[in-house]
């Protein structure tokens, strides 16, 4: 394994370089990975260590934005820097909880040391496991992240480095969800619903990409399913087919559960229609007259389209947990549930298996994968795809591997760790740009003062008692009227 952590190493500096970043140095990398490595493998308290490691210099910890709003990510110091070592990591990643803090860390005469925390990362996990489309980046130089039993990731703010999972060095990840394969087989499933929101919407929403939004929705919904299984730990599958083979499936337990596909399809209805109404009100805004029945319907549509997000949020969970009891999961390809804890029949074995990723490229010439050397859940589960040719299956082993099953016409193939997470891809283009901002931030920099928020009320506590002294020291003394029978005070 110091090999591969050897090797993590080695690429992520070398992208760190392309970036236009000097350091951290290859060293430092790779000591901040052997440490995190060896923490995962450790447990505190009987539960393993999950947590992550964001190196920033303290003297300069971050880039800082034109506009820093309230939920921005900060640095707080500890009063002492501590040198970091596994067995103090393993502490203190109890203490900082990976979803909303990282431990900032930093380097000192050599040696590696903790020097204070990062909060307000709650946004960028948020965003990352696809439950939002907005949260700030970490915007320390390198984090380390501590993802599970032996399985370590490195990321730059919300760009993907490089982790070692299941004993094998990740360095890039196939997306899936872009292929035409899945793409075609998700938009099978939505496009009747598409049709249907064009027609409600009329219009005003013509210019509208629906077609588009629901498929990335819908995307991002079957990857909340996955990420939200690998992290319960206990594995699982689900069985995506529009017309099951009942002869092969087992019911259990029968769960005509809708509330999924409802608010995945209402949910960009919502976001459509509150999204065509700020138009409006964006077009009206030269005249100087906003009609108020339009801003009213506006805040109305955007209250509605949070509440759909919020119960698209419950709903997953729901599904997520369904799927952690022995079986499947069955659902329709848009995501309404049939029932669970379903048995896949025996059936006859599987021969050949493509690698989805190089099928796409090279058809029948493609890597071949061997089927034997999965376990019974892969196994049950390619024997049934092998049979359904609309189905799709999604399996996540109790280590947290994810692979995806169909068919392509008359073969069966195979997605293996397809990407999940909401994270961006390292590559020429994505270094170009991100150069290319930062460049342009810090001339910006340069020129323009950093503002607190986007209203003029006080952004921190001390500007808020120094305006609240500066107002008292306007209004006008109270002076006591000469002495009589009331006593009253008059100004």
């Amino acid at each position: 394994m110091p090999d591969l952590v050897d090797e993590l190493a080695t690429t992520v500096s070398a992208r760190l370089r392309r970036l236009g970043f000097a350091e951290p140095r290859r060293a430092v990398v790779a000591s901040l990975l052997r440490m995190a490595y060896l923490a995962s493998l450790k447990t505190e308290e009987g539960r393993f260590v999950r947590g992550s490691l964001t190196y920033a210099s303290p003297k300069d910890p971050e880039d800082p934005p034109l506009m820093k709003r309230a939920d921005y990510p900060d640095f707080t110091q500890f009063e002492e820097p501590e040198v970091l070592t596994v067995d103090t990591l393993v502490k203190l990643a109890r203490a900082i909880d990976r979803w909303s803090g990282s431990l900032a860390i930093h380097t000192r005469r050599g040696e590696v040391v903790a020097w204070g925390v990062v909060d307000q990362l709650v946004g960028e996990s948020v965003r990352m496991h696809r439950e939002s489309e907005n949260g700030f980046e970490n915007p320390g130089r390198l984090t380390v992240a501590m993802d599970g039993l032996g399985e370590v990731s490195a990321y730059h703010g919300g760009m993907f480095l490089g982790s070692i999972r299941a004993q094998t060095l990740v360095t890039r990840e196939d997306d899936a969800f872009r292929s035409k394969m899945l793409f075609d087989y998700g938009a099978d499933a939505i496009l009747p619903f598409s049709f249907a929101i064009t027609h409600v919407l009329g219009k005003t929403h013509k210019d509208k990409d629906i077609p588009f939004a629901l498929m990335t929705h819908w995307s991002a919904t079957v990857a909340r399913l996955c990420i939200g299984l690998r992290r319960l730990g206990t594995g699982g599958a689900f069985l995506l087919t529009p017309k099951p083979l009942v002869g092969q499936l087992r019911f259990h337990h029968v769960f005509p559960y809708r509330r999924l596909e409802q608010a995945l399809v209402l949910s960009v209805l919502d976001k459509q229609y509150a999204s065509g109404l700020m138009d409006q009100l964006v077009d009206h805004r030269p005249s100087g007259s906003i009609p108020f029945e339009t801003a009213w319907e506006a805040m109305l549509a955007d209250t509605d389209a949070d509440d759909r997000e919020d119960e698209m949020t419950g709903a997953v969970k729901l599904v997520t947990s369904l799927a952690a009891l022995d079986g499947l999961v069955l659902m329709t390809p848009s995501l309404a549930v049939r029932g669970f804890g379903v048995k896949i029949a025996s059936a006859r074995e599987v021969s050949t298996v493509y690698d989805a990723a190089d099928f796409t490229r090279r058809g029948s010439q493609a890597r071949k994968i061997d089927p034997t050397q999965f376990g019974t859940r892969h196994g049950s589960m390619l024997r049934y795809c092998a049979q359904d040719r609309r189905a799709l299956g999604l399996v996540v082993s109790q280590d947290g591997h994810v692979r995806f099953i169909m068919s392509s016409g008359r073969s069966l193939v195979l997605w293996d760790n397809p990407k999940l997470l909401n994270h961006g891809d390292f590559s020429a283009a994505s270094v170009r740009s991100r150069r290319t901002f930062r460049n342009r931030q810090q001339k910006l920099r340069g020129r323009r003062r950093q503002k607190l928020g986007y209203t003029d009320t006080p952004k921190t506590l001390d500007a808020l008692m120094k305006e609240a002294d500066r107002l008292a020291s306007k209004r006008p003394k109270r002076v006591p009227e000469r002495a009589g029978s009331t006593g009253r005070i008059v100004e």
